[in-house]
């Protein structure tokens, strides 16, 4: 008895040492979590800190990455000298604009004021609206989640039980390609009316199934915001995060982009960010978009924009390797001969892809999207072959700076001189300027209706500057077919197989809706 007692009390002691050990270990990691969160904390406030602070913060940036003599295409002085001239438009407030090339930002600058009649001006950190460009932040990161088995693109929708229910439960053949690639064969911007009004976005998801499909699932073109934002769904229910956590985890802080946020609160609450305008005149931030984050909800400034477009061109492969890419750029659906302002007309071939649309200008294939919101506009353009391109964010709603996109890509493909931005055309009233934040192309259809063909067509924005389509007299639309392939790391396959039927798009009907 004694020997077992003697016996008892040793396990004990031995048990007790790697019970302490246990103990201390797991304080050491909380220890370490806490340290970590500081550091990331610290390491999102000062890279914009120390650049604000720099003394060229608001000139051209050759010190990021100079180019040797004779290796540059483009002439960044007179791109400098063209915007100041631009900003002397009474549509313009603010602006900032960066140019990457050969896989480097070659150009990064603010132009403008963060607000008109005031004194502080926008420079590379301050913060802007992405709009619709956000589209392609959703599409990235779903992408980089199934690059991790966390979900497949070729899924059912209803498999992941988010709030869309589409007409005659198409919800259960769509799948989330479908879904990145607007194609779910709902009209035109539906319900974003009632979006505008107030409405809960994931209600609106609900009653979509309330109205008719212009077509099967998969088989036509129907850019959506609503809809779209079923993504945000995904990514949380297999990340177990929210959507704005997913985001920052996964592409924001991998990639260097400090000053990127989700959320209007992010914005207002910035000591840097550019107020929106029509015109001169300040308006208010609006929450509608911000609530459907996947599809309009992130800001940034220029710099990490241009951060982000040289991880579209393959920069940081470790974080957005070359096969993602690939599948992300990859044309999906034809969206039709773009017939609208000069700009547009130029472009070619135009056809959607994973939340990026595909050009093709002067014989160049190019990546790209647009986005507007109330306030707000922005694009971004690279041609991955090249690994050069240019992005641009401003708080107006003026059109004239779309035309900088082919100023700089003339350049690059050394092709003469053309005034795409329109300088020597005198300003346009301020009434035919603003775009309303009615984003209306074609407003939804309820049961019982009617659809026509509509003509205008939204080119990747919340709202964007209308652009006319060419009628097919084919009623029918297929992948471009004359891309040329390059043989490169990152380069985007066109597929000539698809054909799509006639896109129907609804006619106008009023914002109240019976539920």
């Amino acid at each position: 008895m004694k020997c077992r007692t003697i016996i008892t009390a040793i396990n004990q002691k031995k048990k007790k040492p790697v019970a302490d050990f246990k103990s201390k270990v797991a304080s050491l990691q909380k220890t370490v979590f806490k340290i970590g969160t500081v550091l990331m904390a610290a390491c999102s406030i000062m890279p914009s800190a120390l650049l604000a602070a720099g003394d060229n913060q608001n000139t051209i940036v050759q010190s990021l990455s100079p180019p040797e003599e004779g290796t540059s295409a483009i002439n960044y002085q007179q791109i400098d000298q063209r915007l100041n001239r631009l900003m002397n438009s009474k549509t313009m407030v603010g602006l900032g604009v960066v140019i990457v090339e050969n896989g480097q930002i070659r150009f990064v600058r603010g132009y403008g004021v963060r607000k008109a009649g005031g004194h502080e001006i926008v420079s590379p950190n301050t913060l802007f609206r992405w709009a619709s460009l956000s589209k392609g932040v959703a599409a990235t990161l779903v992408n980089v989640l199934a690059d991790k088995r966390r979900l497949s693109l070729d899924d059912m929708i209803a498999r992941y039980g988010t709030s869309l229910h589409l007409p005659d439960h198409a919800e259960q053949r769509a799948t989330i390609r479908m879904l990145l690639s607007q194609r779910l064969g709902l009209v035109h911007n539906a319900y974003d009316d009632r979006l505008e009004q107030g409405e809960d976005p994931a209600n609106l998801r609900q009653t979509l199934d309330r109205l008719h499909l212009s077509c099967a699932v998969g088989q036509c073109y129907g850019y959506q915001n609503i809809a779209f934002d079923t993504a945000h769904e995904i990514v949380e229910r297999v990340t177990g995060q929210s959507y704005a956590q997913a985001v920052r985890r996964y592409l924001f802080l991998p990639l260097g982009m400090y000053s990127a946020s989700i959320g209007r609160e992010a914005l207002v609450n910035s000591l840097d960010w550019a107020e929106p305008h029509t015109g001169q005149h300040v308006k208010v931030v609006n929450e509608n978009y911000y609530r459907i984050p996947a599809a309009g909800g992130v800001n940034s400034s220029i710099l990490d924009l241009g951060r982000w477009m040289r991880a579209q061109m393959g920069m940081d492969p470790e974080t957005l390797p070359p096969a993602l890419l690939n599948r992300l750029h990859q044309p999906q659906i034809n969206t039709g001969t773009w017939k609208g302002g000069p700009v547009d007309h130029a472009m070619d071939d135009a056809a959607y892809a994973m939340a990026f649309r595909v050009y093709h200008y002067r014989g160049h294939l190019m990546v790209g999207h647009r986005g507007a919101v109330s306030g707000y506009r922005s694009l971004i353009l690279f041609d991955p072959k090249l690994k050069s391109g240019v992005a641009a964010l401003w708080n107006s709603e003026s059109p004239r700076p779309t035309g900088v996109q082919l100023e700089v890509m003339d350049m690059l493909y050394h092709q003469p001189f053309h005034d795409w931005m329109e300088l020597d055309v005198p300003d346009q009233p301020a009434h035919l300027v603003h775009t309303r934040e009615k984003h209306l192309e074609a407003a939804p259809l309820r049961k019982g209706q009617n659809a026509r063909t509509s003509h205008t067509l939204h080119h990747g924005g919340l709202v964007e500057h209308s652009h006319k389509v060419e009628k097919s007299t084919s009623h029918k639309a297929s992948l471009p077919h004359n891309a040329s392939l390059h043989k490169t790391e990152h380069s985007v396959k066109v597929k000539k197989t698809v054909t799509v039927t006639k896109k129907v798009t609804a006619k106008k009907v009023s914002p109240t809706h019976k539920k």
